[in-house]
Parts: structure tokens; C-alpha cells; sequence
């Protein structure tokens, strides 16, 4: 990777990420997505691990719910601006950095870091589907999920991540179905072959719990309900139960719990999940009712969640939770506070332009007051653990 103004600037930048200055944090992430991000073919995986230690330390600082909310969904949108590779890359960095940074999280933090993982895949979903959940991407995509997750070697305490992830997994999915069967399985095969392989009871719960028996639950609804004559398509009921109707998870279950392979402890609850699929599969036949499967190529394309735009000034209203509501009253006064404190705008981007930004914000910044002394701490750890 070559940064214009130098690889010393470009460690400068991302440490004034971990600024607790809001103003500094905020002029940084904007020179980074809107001019040195985009001029990017390639980055390396050290550079881009150091990127993800000053943007996760940039989430850290934001203190007010409206503040975490925007800057998360600005981090979780770039997923669908960077060109593929690249988006890869980002992804899968920033798994690794949230299993990582896990262990060092307190309890005051935590749910601005829940709700960065779960805005994280539902883009995850949002770029399988702006690609035409082509088979292969899919692939590939899940696989960074396997290796950064479920299956990863390394030696962090960031199990708190897989569990994040199975727990939002099928809330994420829930405003991209219906699905067909080989994107289906695609999706769902790091959480069957985790219910086999690992020997983590909490993971092995999560999965159960917040996937397989939502569906289990759901698919019986369905057939009641369409013995009733009741059809509702864009019911929950409907979009999910319609999942094990047509995917035979049963069999699934039992060859993976009668494999050598499988993690002794494992097997019980996979004959035992085998089991009640079977007798839902059993059920769907008998009553004759008939469940047709999705075209893709026929979905609406414009189902897609509304993004963030990069620019970062608005905020897409469909990717904030009821709780994390941002009143328009607060976008008008956020747009009228950066309009007032940026009166020479065309002169400041014709120079951002010329240089980057880098240089300048670096140079601006070198003389820093006494609020922001206590960045050292982040600072330090951003040279010291990107490895």
C-alpha cells in the first residue's frame, strides 16, 4: 500500500481516531472515507489492522447514544462503497479486531459494540444481495465468517462476538427472505457444523435457541396455519417456517451426530434436533400443503435498506432501532453547528484535495491541548497490538 504524504502520516491519522476530542475524531474519519479510502487499490492487512484499531478506539470515545449511532452506521455502510476485495478485507479485519478488543470491553460499552456487530451483518447481507446472492461471493463471504469466527485459531477471549453474531444472525436475514435453497444453505452451514465440531455450550445454546428453534417454532406454525387456509406472505410465520420446509435440516442433523468427527458432548442434541425436524418434515408431507420456492432473479432490488451516505451528514432512519431514534430536530441542528463552523468549506476541500487531507489535519494537530492527553493509552496499544 502507498500513502501519498508518507507511512508516518499515515499512523498520525489513525491515531487521531483515538482523539477524545469529537471534533478531531470526526475530521479524521472524513479525510479517511472521503479521500484516502477511495484512492485505495490495496491495502496491506497490517495497515488495515491498524485502520480498524483507530476506528474501533473511534466507537470507544463516542459517548451519546445519537453519536454512536450515526458513526456506526457509517463504519457498517462502507462495507457496500469499497470495491469487492477490498470490502472483503475490511469485513474480515474487522472480525478479528472485535474478537481481539472483546476481552477489554466493560459492561458501559458493550452495546454500542453489539450494535456495531449487528449493523455489520445486516450489510453483510446487503452486499450478498447488491451482488445477486451470486453462489460463489456467497461462499467466499461465509468463509471469512468461518475462519474469523466460528473456526478461528486464534488465541483471543472473543467469544462474545460468536454469540453476538448467532444471536442476530436471523434478525438480520429476516428483511432479505425469501431465500432459495442453495443461498440457504450456503448461510446456515458455519452454524451446522459448529453444533457438530465445537465443544463452546454457550455457542452451541446460541445457535440452537436463536436459529435452529425459531425455525423449528415457526415452520409447525405454518403448516397450521395454512391447514386454516390463512396465508399472509410477508408474515414472519411465513418467511421463516417456509426455511426447514424446504430445507432438510433432519438429515443434516443426523449425519453430523453420527460423524466420527462430531464433538462427543454434541451428539445428543443434534439426534435430538434431528428428531423434531423429522417429525416437522413428516408433518409438511402429510398434509399436503405446498410451499414454492423464491426466484431470486424476480426479487424487488429495491428491498435494500437505505444506507449511510459517506458523506456521513444523514443518517439512514430504517438502520436505527425505535430505541436509538435520532429526531430530525438533531440532524437539523447537527447540519446547521457544521455549517456555521465551516464557512471557507470550497477553500478547505479545494486543499484536501491537493494533499489528501493528510498532511494538513496531521500538521494541525500536532499541537494538541490538554483534553486530549489521555489518547496516549490508545495511542500506544494502536502501535503495539495491530499484529
Amino acid at each position: 500500500m502507498e500513502v501519498v504524504e508518507g507511512d508516518q502520516d499515515f499512523t498520525s491519522l489513525i491515531k487521531l481516531l483515538a482523539s477524545s476530542n469529537k471534533a478531531t475524531r470526526d475530521k479524521t474519519l472524513r479525510v479517511i472515507i472521503k479521500t484516502w479510502l477511495p484512492t485505495q487499490t490495496s491495502i496491506s492487512d497490517g495497515d488495515m489492522k491498524k485502520l480498524w484499531k483507530g476506528l474501533f478506539y473511534c466507537v470507544w470515545h463516542a459517548d451519546k447514544l445519537p453519536v454512536q449511532t450515526e458513526l456506526i452506521n457509517r463504519l457498517a455502510s462502507l462495507l457496500l462503497n469499497l470495491e469487492l476485495p477490498l470490502a472483503f478485507q475490511y469485513f474480515s479485519i474487522f472480525l478479528l479486531t472485535m474478537r481481539r478488543e472483546w476481552a477489554g470491553i466493560d459492561a458501559l460499552r458493550l452495546d454500542k459494540f453489539y450494535l456495531l456487530i449487528r449493523r455489520f451483518m445486516h450489510q453483510f447481507f446487503a452486499l450478498l444481495k447488491k451482488n445477486s446472492w451470486d453462489l460463489e461471493l456467497c461462499r467466499r463471504l461465509v468463509q471469512v465468517l468461518e475462519e474469523r469466527v466460528f473456526f478461528t485459531d486464534d488465541k483471543f477471549h472473543g467469544n462474545g462476538v460468536n454469540y453476538q453474531i448467532a444471536s442476530v444472525f436471523l434478525e438480520e436475514l429476516r428483511p432479505f427472505l425469501p431465500l432459495g435453497k442453495d443461498v440457504i444453505d450456503i448461510l446456515f452451514k458455519p452454524f451446522i457444523l459448529s453444533m457438530a465440531k465445537l465443544s463452546d455450550k454457550v455457542m452451541l445454546g446460541k445457535i440452537k435457541s436463536n436459529l435452529f428453534d425459531v425455525l423449528l417454532k415457526m415452520g409447525k406454525q405454518l403448516i397450521e396455519r395454512r391447514k386454516c387456509g390463512e396465508i399472509n406472505s410477508d408474515d414472519d410465520i411465513v418467511v421463516y417456517g417456509t426455511i426447514p420446509l424446504t430445507n432438510l435440516f433432519s438429515s443434516t442433523f443426523y449425519e453430523l451426530g453420527s460423524s466420527p468427527d462430531c464433538c462427543q458432548s454434541n451428539r445428543k442434541v443434534l439426534f435430538a434436533m434431528h428428531e423434531e425436524y423429522q417429525k416437522l418434515e413428516k408433518s409438511f408431507i402429510s398434509s399436503g400443503i405446498e410451499i414454492s420456492m423464491p426466484d431470486l432473479q424476480e426479487q424487488d432490488g429495491d428491498e435494500v435498506p437505505t444506507l449511510v451516505p459517506i458523506s456521513g451528514e444523514e443518517i439512514s432512519m430504517a438502520d436505527v432501532d425505535v430505541n436509538n431514534e435520532i429526531t430530525d430536530k438533531a440532524l437539523k441542528k447537527k447540519k446547521k453547528t457544521k455549517k456555521a463552523s465551516d464557512g471557507s468549506g470550497k477553500k478547505k476541500a479545494k486543499k484536501a484535495k491537493n494533499t489528501n487531507g493528510i498532511s494538513d489535519l496531521v500538521s494541525n494537530n500536532t499541537h494538541m491541548n490538554k483534553d486530549d492527553e489521555n489518547i496516549v493509552v490508545a495511542n500506544d496499544a494502536i502501535r503495539e497490538g495491530c499484529c
